[in-house]
């Protein structure tokens, strides 16, 4: 299938010499905007704005999709060698090799490109008549538009260009007499041009019309002048004062002699440009990243221009990474490989844009400064010309973001193009097809083998602890490793202990990696990154580095940043762009070591102290009230921190708990998180939200069964208190001197600090008159009395009951009636027991009160088992289990699975109750509860 594309002119398309209707000019607008970036993705957005300019009509996009529809079926006859595809985020107008060779447009500059390498003039002009014949007429017929017209005009430059290094060599040959009419023509069109100029005054100077040339000059002088307020350049001034002086050398070669000279440029070439090698030399060292050179290595080549974006945060190693591979891989560029460093992260210089990149690039290729274009569009153009068709390695360092880049992005499918930056530069890979490799630390391995290339294999074996503290002090950034070690082998006889101290102390680190240079000091190249951010995002990410911990969730970070969701998102996303945050898992964000360290110095330097204040206050509070939300989901007849907190209002972005399910989510994903947002509060000195979260949090942890986290989180509930005024000050201390013992004995230690705080709790209460909560505290008494043994407890489980159903307190009845019949059975009073536990199962179910019920089955399987009734106490351990594992209580699960065991095991059910203990050692192991394994581990000897 034959193809051929004309552009150049009006636009006419053939298929096998059949002339294919392209439709009226709109959509021959879209197929030109697709063809100016053949082979290459162009999106919607970027096609409308070619085809209807920067306004477009309502409907613009619907229409688009229409035209595009009509394009493809157009040229269907075509089949692979020229197709109209979608691609993610865009169009592609893709054509085949041969299909791109009849292009008018490119196959011109495919030959003006040949014509400027070749090594004569000789063989050059005949290279140039041919592309200059291709031109029918202006690009693009009578096609209308802004884009359009501009893309036009570029090409027009191009033509000039081609014909300006015409001229010149056939004045070279005194052919000067055959171009003089389109010399003027040209000029009439281009008045300002100075080479057109210099060649029509030597031209007309040739032809005896020295006062002609004269004036030409003296036209471009004033136009100049006047315009511009600038003097012709010095090469025209020159020619000017030739003419003058009727300086022999501008005198025309005669035929004999041009023919010579053209000889003699065949038989003796010219010295040729030299191949642009602009890499830097290699990283001396690369520790690791093979995964990520074999992901450089499949690199694309195929259909389009194949862009690789190499990204991470600043000092991570991205530039040694690109420079590492490009030195390995130079015999896949023939042609040459090209670099420039755009500083679009430079501590200390701006960055460069695309068109002074692309003019040295052009210097690099071998063009005359004087014949580069002077607008941007036609230097582009020239810049992809001459690298069709070339084998190229393009290297872009440190860009800072798509549009800096894409300029540079030659049209050649055979050119590969690695770019680096601190930035994903996610438009590249969502509209150009980049492929994307990004780089995270060194693994601590690679981190040792790098310091043990740099400071020497004896020191690094001498002191491994030391060692391990550096890499980590260093965040397994290769900057930070790199200045580490260079600290190091400078003061080869300092003990590396010293420099580990200065990394591990937070206030020391930074200065211990600064080396007073900006481009390699670890403070300077954050500062890089943080001064390239949006004010709201740097913003975020100083209040950030203000926690006390990592791995915090979007509505958290929303109520820190006083934003909402969506707008948060939107700035974590740029902040995660720019490789200052990440996400471990999704929905949840954190930073890196340094970054955070420095970014804790950029907020207590740029925010004001109260502005800090209450963005920590304004966390802390929504924690607080979403932690009370979820313990009221998860354990609606717990007494809540609200009841001694005071009321509240809420907090706005505090999420709703439908369930108990739900609620135990969150506390499992918060869950790492929850110790530091107390820790938090209590820096703030925030002791009554402290005391809240402490509180609130108590019924998750004792279902974690983690005892010891139980114990502490109450102690610094208990410890909060001590700096609470106000009338509720003297309850909430009563009530966490209460949830102390409560933890102290769950974890089976019924001694003196625990009497001690009980008596406190139950001190307090009678103080304030509070009934019910001495109920609460006197069933406390109940539990440390069956631990203990003391059957005096029973004074209090009555008094408690008493107290609950005067107040009216079904729930607590239950729970106070269940807790007498554990303390009756563990004396023998069995029958009496059995009542109490029956009433309280049935005062639960009633309620739907699940904790008590589970709890009511339990105490039921100890009474059967203690009164010889081991078929019903199974039977009753087989319900409490089914209980606790919908409320996800594994620490009472633990406690069941023994008793159901033990029940097997006096039935002689021996598999039954090893399997009952096993999972019980297991949970048991996994609470930390020693006494309890201890205890567990003997049973299954003793039954082996």
């Amino acid at each position: 299938m034959t193809v051929e594309i004309s552009v150049l002119g009006d636009i006419q398309t053939r298929i096998d010499g059949r002339a294919v209707d392209l439709g009226h000019g709109r959509r021959q607008s879209v197929f030109v905007g697709l063809l100016a970036d053949v082979n290459r993705t162009v999106p919607v957005d970027r096609l409308i704005d070619r085809v209807w300019g920067h306004v477009p009509p309502d409907g613009a996009r619907s229409s688009l999709y229409s035209y595009v529809s009509r394009l493809r079926t157009a040229l269907s006859a075509a089949g692979d060698d020229a197709a109209v595809g979608r691609r993610p985020g865009g169009y592609v107008l893709s054509l085949s090799r041969d299909a791109l060779d009849t292009v008018d447009l490119y196959r011109f500059r495919r030959l003006a490109a040949r014509a400027r390498d070749a090594p004569t003039e000789h063989a050059s002009l005949p290279l140039l008549e041919e592309a200059l014949a291709l031109w029918r007429a202006d690009a693009f017929g009578t096609l209308d538009g802004p884009w359009v017209n501009e893309f036009r005009e570029s090409l027009r430059l191009e033509r000039l260009r081609a014909e300006l290094d015409r001229n010149e060599l056939l004045l070279r040959q005194g052919r000067q007499a055959e171009r003089l009419g389109d010399l003027l023509s040209l000029a009439r069109a281009h008045p300002l041009d100075e080479r057109l100029i210099g060649q029509l005054m030597l031209a007309l100077y040739r032809e005896g019309r020295a006062a002609q040339a004269l004036e030409h000059y003296d036209r471009i002088r004033g136009a100049l002048s006047d315009g511009l307020g600038a003097d012709p350049g010095a090469e025209l001034r020159d020619l000017h004062l030739k003419i003058l002086n009727t300086d022999p050398a501008l005198d025309a070669p005669s035929p004999a002699t041009a023919l010579s000279a053209v000889r003699s440029s065949s038989a003796v070439e010219p010295p040729p440009v030299p191949l642009p090698s602009q890499l830097p030399a290699p990283p001396p060292l690369l520790a690791g990243r093979g995964r990520e050179l074999a992901a450089l290595d499949t690199a694309p080549e195929a259909e389009a221009a194949p862009v690789t974006v190499v990204s991470g945060i600043g000092g991570i190693g991205k530039t040694s990474l690109a420079l590492r591979w490009a030195h390995d891989n130079l015999d896949r560029f023939p042609d040459g490989q090209l670099y420039v460093n755009l500083h679009g992260f430079s501590p200390s210089t701006s960055a460069t844009q695309p068109e002074s990149a692309i003019h040295d690039f052009l210097i690099a290729l071998g063009v005359d400064n004087k014949a580069i274009p002077t607008s941007t569009e036609a230097k582009i153009g020239l810049y992809r010309s001459l690298l069709a068709g070339k084998r190229m390695l393009i290297l872009l360092d440190n860009a800072r973001d798509a549009g800096q880049v894409r300029p540079l992005i030659p049209g050649s499918p055979s050119c590969v193009v690695l770019v680096t930056s601190r930035d994903r530069l996610s438009g590249l890979v969502a509209t150009e097809g980049a492929r994307s490799v990004g780089l995270g630390p060194l693994t601590p391995a690679e981190a040792r083998r790098l310091l043990a290339a740099r400071i020497g294999e004896h020191r690094v074996a001498a002191e491994p602890e030391a060692l391990e503290s550096i890499i980590t002090g260093c965040d397994r950034f290769p900057l930070a490793l790199v200045v580490a070690a260079a600290r190091a082998a400078g003061s080869p006889h300092l003990p590396l202990a010293e420099l580990a101290s200065e990394l591990r102390e937070a206030e020391t680190r930074l200065d211990a990696l600064d080396t007073g240079d900006l481009g390699t000091s670890l403070r300077g190249v954050l500062e890089a990154s943080h001064r390239a951010l949006p004010g709201a995002a740097a913003r975020l990410l100083d209040l950030l580095s203000l926690l006390p911990g990592q791995n915090i969730g979007l509505t958290a970070v929303a109520a820190l940043a006083g934003h909402g969701p969506a707008r948060t998102r939107t700035l974590l996303r740029t902040l995660e762009s720019a490789h200052l945050v990440q996400q471990p898992v999704p929905g949840r964000y954190e930073l890196h070591d340094l970054v955070r360290l420095y970014g804790r110095e950029r907020a207590e330097g740029d925010l004001p102290e109260e502005e800090r204040r209450e963005a920590l206050r304004s966390l802390v509070d929504f924690y607080v009230h979403t932690t009370t939300l979820a313990n009221s989901a998860l354990n609606p007849h717990e007494v809540p921190s609200s009841l001694a907190g005071g009321p509240s209002d809420g907090h706005p972005l505090a999420p709703g708990m439908a369930n108990d399910t739900e609620a135990l989510e969150w506390f499992t994903t918060e869950w790492s998180w929850l110790p530091a947002v107390v820790r938090l509060a209590s820096d703030l000195g925030l002791n009554r939200q402290v005391w809240r979260l402490c509180w609130d949090c108590n019924s998750y942890v004792r279902r974690r069964g983690r005892v010891e986290d139980f114990i502490e989180l109450r102690r610094v509930g208990l410890d909060s208190t001590a700096g609470l005024t106000g009338p509720d000050a003297l309850t909430m201390r009563a009530m966490a001197h209460r949830g102390l013992a409560s933890a102290l004995l769950l974890a089976g230690r019924p001694g003196e600090e625990a009497l001690d705080h009980l008596t406190s709790s139950l001190k307090g209460f009678e103080e304030t008159g509070d009934l019910l909560n001495q109920a609460h505290t006197l069933q406390t008494f109940v539990l440390m009395a069956i631990l203990t043994g003391d059957e005096k407890g029973v004074e209090a489980a009555e008094r408690s009951l008493e107290l609950y159903r005067s107040a009216g307190q079904s729930m607590w009845v239950s729970g106070a009636l269940n807790n007498l019949g554990w303390f009756l059975a563990r004396f023998g009073r069995y029958e009496r027991a059995r009542e109490c536990c029956l009433e309280a199962l049935e005062a639960a179910r009633a309620l739907g009160y699940r904790v008590g019920e589970a709890a009511s089955l339990d105490s039921l399987g100890y009474i059967s088992t203690r009164s010889g009734r081991h078929t019903e106490a199974v039977e009753h351990y087989r319900q409490a289990l089914q209980v606790h594992r919908a409320l996800k209580d594994a620490f009472e699960e633990a406690n069941t699975l023994s008793g159901i065991a033990e029940a097997h095991h006096a039935l002689g059910e021996t598999e039954a109750a090893r399997g009952a203990w096993l999972r019980a050692l297991d949970l048991y192991r996994t609470q930390h509860r020693t006494e309890q394994v201890r205890e567990t581990e003997e049973r299954l000897r003793a039954s082996s």
